[in-house]
């Protein structure tokens, strides 16, 4: 699709050779995958570390403040993106695969920039809105979490376009090592200085970190995109970044919806003690799609470069391989988190078991997603976006309403039956699409199936 955009502007551009996919090749994509793994595990238990001390030195009450208010800046933050942290994913590795360095600057400067504006407006107007809308005991905490805004989507592009560019460790060390490390140390030690520690306060220092991470992104950003000369300046289709990024917009905020939704539902519904308790059950289970997170760091870009060779066969080999190489981990991980939901539970602090059976269901959602493999991403990566966007935003709508029934009725747990429907319904429906649009099929149902009879 990419490359029929191109033509429209004028422009004809060269066919990249096929890659092959050779044993070498796998070689070298399952250690891109192990950084890649090795980094979100790293980062994962330094998350989930800080959620657990942060649940016990701020309390039940200030932690669902706080987990409550990172939910919401989450969903702005994505949204201010307006598709670019997706859409550079595409374009990148075409533009590298292409050999062309002109528009490639082209993208990472209107990307930046445009975020970056959108994201500063909605902190300017955002702040004295926040200040009279919360109430007074979290007025103060609003005001500093919409300014994680601005940081938080230019955090999120740069990661996109450093990962583009091919450099694992440089995309997701600093966000998803440093940052949560940083923040634990420098909790800890206002905890230890003043033996409290407030949602304010945890928020303020979530700030200063984010704004380090961004800036350190920033250098990284310049380093490698490549430098612009007098014979081939930067190249500018604002036009077609859009009509790529719009679409992907949708799919930024849809995502996010069904992954947010949940918690700030319980939350509205059900008290900031409640949203507590679903967080420290829903951060837990998702580190079963750690290894499907991993493999997508590493599989995204390369997806968009097969798109752009005409490589399908390729494709499916890929897609086959890395699910076989994520379900089964993934399982035996969920098993033992099922098994041990008491005692893990219990690290939060004993009111937090209460949530055991809400961490169970949220389980069942995830494996089924990472069962049903990268078909988001294939979709997004190959000028399918539209269809991502439609499946999207019709099963976000869906789980707002069923999951407001379902805290009102059956209160975690409704919450949680409604999160883990909305997410088979997608995963399915994505599956069943790239399988129509790509002739990709992507599970480990069909992975294990004979290839005449593959319709999973």
């Amino acid at each position: 699709m990419t490359q029929e955009l191109l033509c429209e502007e004028g422009t004809s551009p060269p066919v990249a050779p096929a890659m092959a996919v050779s044993t070498s090749f796998l070689v070298r994509l399952a250690r891109g995958a192990i950084v890649a793994l090795t980094i979100q595990v790293l980062g994962a238990g330094l998350t989930y570390l800080s959620q657990v001390a942060f649940a016990r030195w701020m309390g039940i009450t200030q932690f669902g403040v706080y987990t409550y208010l990172i939910a919401w800046t989450t969903v702005v933050s994505l949204l201010a993106g307006l598709g670019f942290p997706m859409s550079v994913l595409r374009f990148i590795p075409e533009y590298r695969a292409l050999d062309d360095n002109a528009r490639l600057r082209g993208v990472v400067r209107i990307s930046r920039g445009a975020t970056l504006a959108v994201a500063l407006a909605v902190a300017v107007i955002g702040t004295p809105v926040v200040a009279v809308l919360a109430s007074g005991k979290t007025a103060t905490a609003a005001e500093i979490a919409i300014w994680l805004v601005p940081v938080g989507a230019l955090i999120n592009l740069d990661t996109s376009i450093i990962r583009a560019g091919g450099r694992v460790l440089g995309a997701y060390g600093p966000s998803l090592v440093l940052r949560p490390l940083v923040i634990l140390l420098a909790s800890a030690g206002v905890w230890l200085a003043w033996g409290r520690l407030t949602a304010g306060t945890g928020l303020a220092i979530t700030l200063g970190v984010f704004a380090g991470v961004a800036l350190l992104q920033s250098w990284l950003v310049r380093e490698i995109t490549p430098r612009a000369s007098s014979q081939r300046p930067a190249v500018y289709q604002p036009r077609i970044w859009l009509r790529v990024s719009a679409p992907l917009l949708l799919v930024a905020g849809f995502q996010i919806a069904l992954s947010q939704t949940d918690l700030i539902v319980v939350g509205a519904a059900g008290g900031v003690r409640n949203a507590a308790l679903y967080r420290a059950a829903s951060q837990t289970a998702t580190l079963v799609g750690y290894l499907l997170v991993a493999f997508s760091a590493v599989g995204a870009p390369l997806f968009a470069e097969f798109e752009a060779r005409g490589d399908r066969a390729g494709l499916q080999h890929v897609a086959t391989v890395s699910v076989q190489w994520i379900f089964w981990p993934s399982l035996l991980l969920a098993l033992g988190l099922a098994a041990l939901a008491i005692p893990i539970l219990e690290l939060f602090g004993t009111p937090f078991v209460a949530a055991r059976w809400t961490l169970v269901v949220l389980l069942l959602g995830q494996l089924v997603s990472v069962g049903c493999g990268a078909v988001g991403y294939l979709l997004g990566m190959t000028g399918y976006q539209n269809d991502l966007a439609r499946v999207y935003g019709i099963t976000a709508l869906f789980n707002v309403a069923l999951c407001y029934v379902g805290v009102r009725a059956f209160g975690l747990v409704g919450a949680a039956w409604a999160t883990t429907f909305s997410l088979i319904a997608w995963n399915v429906w994505l599956h069943q699409l790239t399988t129509k649009r790509l002739g990709i099929r992507a599970s480990i149902l069909s992975a294990h199936l004979p290839k005449k009879a593959s319709r999973a």
